[in-house]
């Protein structure tokens, strides 16, 4: 029997992405007119779409949109043969998923690929007590220093499958006390005298810890690995509250020496004193810790609701409002945070330390310690003095940083910390990328574009490098030669947070997208199409969607493995939304201000895919699919 006697499924393409369209062409000589019966399983075994189409003498066709789980999806078709029995075919394809990123919009889609392929420029597999340990090169470490998962889980998790193993080599080297190291070295480390751990001045490390073993969790969603190291977090987190070297009862906030800013430079007034705390550090409280802090405490909320622990999720609750009460309270200024205030007496002569904008300020938008008020008044003060100082980029460290003429710093090579330099007041990517996530998050998008297009300009002036710091003028600078990086996964993470989760919108609101925030903003990058997903390789499950904007109305088709997705679409400028349908059918919508940027919200469930079709008033100008507002010439 060949296979037109037997009939036969094709399916094309035989392989895909989410929302490609596949054709099914079924062949037997049975067909004459008969209707026939499909439905399309993904690679979770579960049926995604069901219909009927009319076959014609020997043959049948349709189109679909793949989606739902990864994998290999089966097709199966039937109908009545001549005989009046059932008769049944099956085809198969396969859909891929990676986190992407397609635009209309060139420079968009040469941003992304720059931040993709330095983030993968960083990774590496070491070997910690025979064990290998994926990680990231730290900015100026050597490469087999991996305790500084803290700064790059946000991004990385979109592109690695092992989130874990970095974690667990860290809580391995938990001392007794609960207390975190900052540094563990590798099994290969050639340094006999370096002790494989070490800790030094830093005060965000274990609520740090906490906050990207969440976010890495998020991407995994592994209950039992959570329930497992939850213990040891708990215990870091018991460490920071209570030891009277990390905690400051009198104002109940976190302590640390006079450092520059997060960074683990501590000084006195005689100078730089070392990495470490020792009987000449003067203490202070740090806007920066209190905000972590309160990320911290919202983060294991998040994770303890998610494992329906009500008790352990409440107290991290209660803690999270302590945290950002008193915090807003203590370094909230009107404009902005204060740097810190002082626990011991520090004399800095005529140097105005109150006047200080520093990099923990664009955090605190970020993490969610400042409102909305606050967050536009801190975006604002950074705009400002941009203005004012004709800075290349507003990266700053520290603005203003320390004089010279007070000698905090030796000005000699590599070490240098001179005003303008390095934590001093030179510029950092891991700065502009939390201010461009922030200006996105609070209606500046116009700012936000202005910030993707410098950053787009820097990699393409450095042959596609990112470095770990700037000098005030926008030329890359090294501090510590012997460790030099091209591509800092510091400074890559949170702007590939701002393109994936702020520009193309797409969040998990819980663990694994099950729960996802959808609020694409392609206006404002002057976009017309968009393909965007969004990934978690250590579970495989994702989000998809197309995007289409025409004068009147924005088209949007969407999938995914989860549940429930919440939309916040932006309109473009001064346009107001007349209707919303989904799958052919109206639904109910509102509308959402923020500052001047005007966003349509409706919530619905993922089931296979969907289209959505947002309809608003007016025409919408030409937009221009060159190049962003803002670029640099």
């Amino acid at each position: 029997m060949n296979l037109i006697e037997a009939g036969v499924v094709w399916t094309s393409p035989s392989r895909c992405s989410p929302l490609d369209e596949i054709t099914v062409e079924y062949e037997w000589r049975g067909l004459h007119g008969q209707p026939v019966h499909l439905e399309v399983s993904d690679a979770a075994h579960h049926p995604y779409l069901t219909g009927t189409f009319t076959s014609q003498n020997g043959k049948a066709q349709t189109t679909f949109r793949a989606g739902g789980a990864a994998g290999v999806h089966h097709v199966q078709l039937w109908t009545v043969g001549p005989d009046g029995r059932e008769y049944r075919r099956h085809g198969c394809f396969r859909m891929d998923v990676q986190t992407s990123i397609r635009t209309d919009h060139a420079v968009t889609n040469e941003l992304f690929g720059y931040l993709r392929d330095g983030l993968s420029q960083t990774l590496d597999i070491s070997i910690v007590d025979g064990k290998p340990i994926t990680h990231y090169k730290a900015a100026d470490n050597t490469r087999q220093n991996m305790a500084y998962p803290v700064y790059a889980i946000g991004a990385l998790r979109y592109f690695i499958r092992d989130v874990k193993s970095m974690f667990e080599a860290l809580f391995s080297y938990q001392y007794p006390d609960g207390s975190l190291p900052d540094h563990i070295y590798s099994d290969d480390y050639p340094c006999p005298r370096t002790s494989r751990r070490l800790r030094s001045c830093m005060a965000d490390l274990e609520i740090g810890a906490a906050v990207t073993l969440c976010s890495g969790w998020q991407a995994h969603g592994d209950g039992q690995w959570m329930d497992s190291m939850l213990p040891k977090v708990e215990k870091s987190m018991e460490y920071v509250i209570t030891d009277p070297v990390t905690f400051d009862l009198k104002h109940g906030v976190i302590k640390r020496p006079h450092t520059l800013d997060e960074w683990d430079i501590h000084f006195t007034p005689q100078g730089q004193q070392g990495n470490m705390i020792n009987d000449k550090s003067l203490y202070v409280i740090m806007q920066g810790d209190t905000a972590c802090m309160y990320d911290a405490c919202r983060s294991l909320a998040q994770a303890y609701q998610q494992l329906h622990n009500d008790r352990r999720a409440n107290h991290w609750l209660r803690m999270r409002d302590h945290f950002r009460r008193i915090g807003n309270e203590l370094f909230w200024d009107g404009i902005k945070y204060r740097h810190h205030i002082h626990l011991d007496p520090f004399d800095h002569g005529d140097f105005n330390e109150e006047d200080q904008l520093t990099l923990s300020s664009a955090w605190a938008i970020t993490r969610g310690f400042a409102d909305h008020k606050q967050s536009v008044s801190i975006l604002k003060e950074y705009l400002r003095r941009w203005n004012e100082t004709g800075d290349r980029f507003p990266w700053w460290s520290l603005q203003p940083g320390y004089p010279d003429e007070l000698k905090y710093f030796e000005p000699v090579e590599p070490w240098r910390s001179t005003q303008g330099y390095y934590a001093n007041g030179g510029l950092f990517p891991l700065v502009g990328g939390e201010l461009c996530r922030g200006a996105f998050q609070h209606g500046m998008e116009e700012v936000a574009v202005t910030l993707l297009a410098d950053l787009h300009f820097v990699f393409k002036r450095d042959r596609g490098a990112l470095f770990t710091w700037y000098d005030r003028q926008g030329n890359a600078a090294i501090n510590a030669p012997h460790n030099q990086t091209n591509h800092d996964a510091w400074g890559l993470s949170p702007w590939t947070q701002a393109v994936i989760e702020e520009l193309a919108g797409i969040r998990s609101a819980g663990k694994c997208f099950e729960q996802v925030s959808c609020a694409p903003r392609w206006p404002a990058m002057s976009c017309h199409n968009a393909d965007a997903t969004a990934h978690f390789p250590a579970s495989d499950s994702y989000f998809s969607y197309r995007y289409v904007l025409s004068d009147r109305r924005i088209t949007l088709s969407f999938t995914g493995t989860g549940v429930h997705a919440s939309f916040r679409i932006l309109l473009p400028s001064g346009r107001t939304c007349t209707g919303v349908n989904v799958d052919g059918k109206p639904v109910s919508f509102d509308h959402q201000m923020v500052e001047q940027s005007e966003y349509v919200v409706f919530d619905l469930p993922i089931r296979g895919c969907r289209e959505v079709i947002c309809d608003f008033q007016g025409v919408c100008h030409s937009l221009q699919a060159d190049e962003p507002p803002g670029a640099p010439q």
